[in-house]
């Protein structure tokens, strides 16, 4: 790795349904031509979706699933980012953590011996939901107050919805931070300007749990599950980290959806269980879809066609398997 210095790179942090993947589109979108850039993705599920959301002909993407990168592992980041840095040479990395990821070990990785001098880690981007400010389930949440902590940049990235309670309570949150940001911001539509990214970074900023990444959510406790019944069509993991449980499938694109049927089991799923979050990338009669709910919002975009169907439901509670899967097949055409 000695032939590489000093890429660029980028952590764009925030916890679930903090606007990460709609912010990394939109620096993809608007990215120097002719710059060669990749971007590391992480997802807590073990099915992964964002790769998929951030498909790009001139990007490359690399996708780990299956838990924070502090907790897939070191290696797994340093196979992915080795192999990323030795076949395209990038000259900028964004890399995207799961928004249930404790940033501190990535820090520690990225800036480490192995890479010192092969990465140059900017300015730290941490994104939030100026609403979940209001909630105490997100502000007493470890991780939760460490990606604030860290971060150098502190964006609410949802700025179209707030009110002016939100604005304030944003405010009144980011200064409170010492040492002081180098930039609060609030933007909408996932707008983060592209000089934000060659911002530095401080080395005065530190983890108020530095035990939680070391580690209260054990690897060990990390566990999923392949169900029995899967299909090469139809296929469903189930895994379980940090209180958090999840649901995945991967679909044959064959197996078309019915738009509304499966809009309308997204809210029934919200209205009827704990679920924090719900992604996916789906075939439907209206063609390919984007669909990202969170308690507070839902979008629904059109999008490139993917190679298959991928779900995903993330809840603060164990969700009945047979229930929601039986209900996903339902909203087949």
């Amino acid at each position: 790795m000695s032939t590489y210095k000093n890429i660029p790179t980028n952590i764009i942090s925030g916890f679930l349904g903090a606007g990460k993947t709609t912010v990394v589109q939109f620096l993809l979108k608007h990215k120097p031509r002719g710059e060669v850039w990749a971007v590391v993705v992480n997802e807590f599920g073990q099915i992964g979706i964002d790769g998929a959301l951030l498909k790009n002909d001139s990007v490359e993407i690399k996708e780990i699933a299956g838990g924070c990168l502090c907790c897939v592992g070191s290696q797994s980041l340093s196979v992915g980012l080795n192999q990323i840095i030795r076949t395209i040479k990038p000259q900028r990395i964004i890399i995207e953590p799961t928004g249930l990821g404790h940033p501190a070990r990535l820090v520690e990785s990225l800036t480490g011996e192995f890479y010192h001098s092969v990465l140059d880690l900017k300015a730290i981007i941490n994104l939030l939901d100026a609403r979940q400010l209001k909630d105490d389930r997100y502000t007493t949440n470890e991780t939760f107050i460490d990606q604030s902590n860290l971060a150098d940049i502190l964006v609410a990235s949802k700025l179209d919805t707030y009110c002016e309670t939100d604005k304030e309570l944003f405010f009144d949150y980011a200064s409170s931070f010492e040492p002081a940001k180098v930039k609060v911001a609030m933007i909408e539509q996932g707008r983060l300007p592209l000089e934000w990214l060659d911002m530095s970074r401080s080395l005065k900023r530190f983890a108020e749990f530095p035990e939680f990444h070391s580690h209260s959510h054990h690897q060990d406790d990390q566990t999923c599950e392949i169900i029995n019944e899967n299909t090469a069509d139809w296929f469903v993991v189930e895994g379980h980290a940090d209180n958090f449980y999840s649901l995945g499938w991967r679909i044959n694109k064959s197996l078309v959806f019915n738009k509304e049927k499966l809009l309308k089991n997204i809210k029934d799923l919200f209205e009827s269980s704990d679920v924090e979050r719900v992604k996916g990338v789906v075939f439907t009669e209206s063609g390919c879809l984007a669909i990202n709910y969170t308690p507070n919002e839902s979008q629904v975009n059109q999008v490139t066609a993917s190679d298959f169907s991928v779900f995903e439901v993330i809840a603060t509670e164990p969700l009945n398997l047979n229930v929601v899967n039986l209900s996903l097949k339902s909203c087949l055409m």
